[in-house]
């Protein structure tokens, strides 16, 4: 086959994933296709098919739908890590002002790392958290999970929540599985 023909298939394929699933990375496109990341860059550029954190963000924008403190899971790879997006509104600020309390956003963050482990039920051991900037009514917020850690039926996920590109909230949760079992001391 010719380069040409090699490369519209190529290009054919890669619109083709990037419709079934908007999240898949560079590096997992390039291995797709067994090229370079370089060429897959140029290809998404001819393309104009968006870097990845665009068409995250994108999507985000998309489904803004869920107003409540869960938010609305985009991406979930079980086990290892997941995207989600909650849009705020007046019912999630304090009184009097346009700031957002914190525990919707703990509650938002707290759901994804749940979500991301896929457990019946698990209880927070413990969580380190900061609230790093203030977050505003309307702001959307984008949350991206990664499970750091597993030992038997503990897990500890970073969640880390971004509103305008500015971080807001970084927390490290500490899940202990215990499929609604009680737990005995």
């Amino acid at each position: 086959m010719t380069r040409t023909v090699l490369k519209k298939q190529r290009h054919e394929f890669l619109l083709r994933q990037i419709r079934q699933n908007p999240f898949l990375k560079d590096e997992e496109l390039a291995k797709a296709c067994n090229v370079s990341v370089s060429t897959i860059r140029f290809d998404r550029a001819e393309l104009g098919i968006a870097e990845y954190r665009e068409r995250v963000k994108s999507a985000a924008v998309e489904s803004m739908n869920a107003n409540d403190a869960a938010g609305e899971v985009l991406d979930l790879n079980l086990f290892r890590d997941g995207i989600s997006v909650l849009k705020t509104d007046s019912t999630m600020v304090f009184d009097g002002t346009n700031i957002v309390r914190g525990q919707y956003i703990y509650a938002f963050a707290e759901n994804l790392a749940l979500s991301v482990i896929d457990a019946k039920a698990a209880l927070v051991k413990f969580a380190n958290v900061k609230y790093m900037h203030k977050a505003h009514m309307g702001d959307t917020l984008i949350a991206k999970s990664d499970v750091m850690r597993v030992k038997e039926e503990e897990f500890i996920v970073r969640v880390v929540i971004k509103a305008n590109m500015n971080e807001v909230f970084r927390g490290k949760f500490s899940l202990l599985v215990t499929d609604g079992e009680i737990l005995e001391e």
